[in-house]
């Protein structure tokens, strides 16, 4: 045999042992896989054990209506606004309205004793954040907010301090009507001391002179204040330089039309409210 042909025959033998070998590792593999799937069935993926993401909570979901946990109070720190003692300057405080919507307010200030800013924070019975009131320039006097029914409806004004002077104070008063919780800034009322009417009205006393005082009536329409008529609480001299008495006559706001009261009728049932006459007796 010539040297190319015996050269021929010896790589078609190896050819042919490789196929042989290379059938045998397939059989093999394939017995051993037929093998597994008879005697253990291959692990599966537990579909139901896995976490199921919402496509809703990240694509344009509303947000929770807060990030509190139901029970936290935030304000627990803070000390109630009625045991802050004589501060000298304005303490951080809480709040608690007794009325039925029973809703805690916490009060905070930033800024220097030139220029405070109050800010409100008014939370509901879940200590959840209701609502925000912030007053950008009010007193640092030691003064702090307060709670009041001024209008005998059942439900707390907020009566923030904006100014405070040797004669009269100034204060924003924030109202809500009914069942509302939101609370809307009704206007401002200037004196020395606030109270209720025998008919349901804001009364607040300022003081004009010595022995002289302007005892205004306001009402609430539509959560705005609104004047109705002011008690004119004046001296009488005795001539000797002494006060030998007071008289009062009242004077209108825009209220005795509303009321249907003619300026003597309206002397006659408001000079006669116990604040007016306890101004008058001092």
């Amino acid at each position: 045999m010539s040297g190319w042909r015996r050269w021929t025959a010896i790589l078609a033998g190896m050819w042919r042992n490789l196929a042989v070998g290379t059938a045998a590792v397939s059989a093999l593999l394939l017995t051993g896989c037929a093998h597994r799937d008879s005697d253990a069935p291959a692990a599966t993926l537990e579909v139901s054990a896995l976490p199921v993401v919402s496509a809703t909570a990240t694509l344009g979901a509303e947000p929770p209506p807060s990030t509190e946990m139901p029970g936290a109070d935030p304000a627990a720190s803070l000390a109630p606004c009625g045991d802050i003692g004589t501060a000298a300057t304005v303490p951080d405080c809480l709040l608690r309205s007794h009325d039925p919507a029973g809703l805690a307010f916490e009060v905070r200030h930033t800024g220097s004793r030139a220029h405070v800013v109050t800010t409100v924070t008014v939370l509901d019975d879940g200590h959840r954040v209701r609502q925000t009131i912030v007053e950008p320039d009010t007193d640092a006097s030691g003064t702090v907010p307060k709670l009041r029914d001024l209008d005998n409806d059942g439900r707390d004004e907020l009566i923030i301090p904006l100014a405070l002077t040797t004669a009269n104070a100034r204060y924003a008063i924030y109202h809500v009507t009914g069942d509302a919780l939101d609370y809307h800034r009704a206007g401002e009322l200037s004196g020395v001391g606030m109270d209720t009417s025998a008919a349901n009205y804001v009364l607040v006393s300022a003081r004009i002179g010595y022995a002289s005082w302007d005892i205004q009536f306001w009402t609430f329409v539509a959560d705005k204040l609104q004047p109705l008529l002011t008690a004119q609480v004046r001296p009488i001299a005795d001539g000797t330089g002494k006060v030998a008495g007071t008289t009062c006559a009242a004077t209108d706001s825009g209220g005795l039309n509303t009321m249907g009261l003619t300026p003597e009728d309206a002397t006659q049932q408001f000079c006669a409210e116990p604040a007016v006459q306890r101004l008058r007796r001092n």
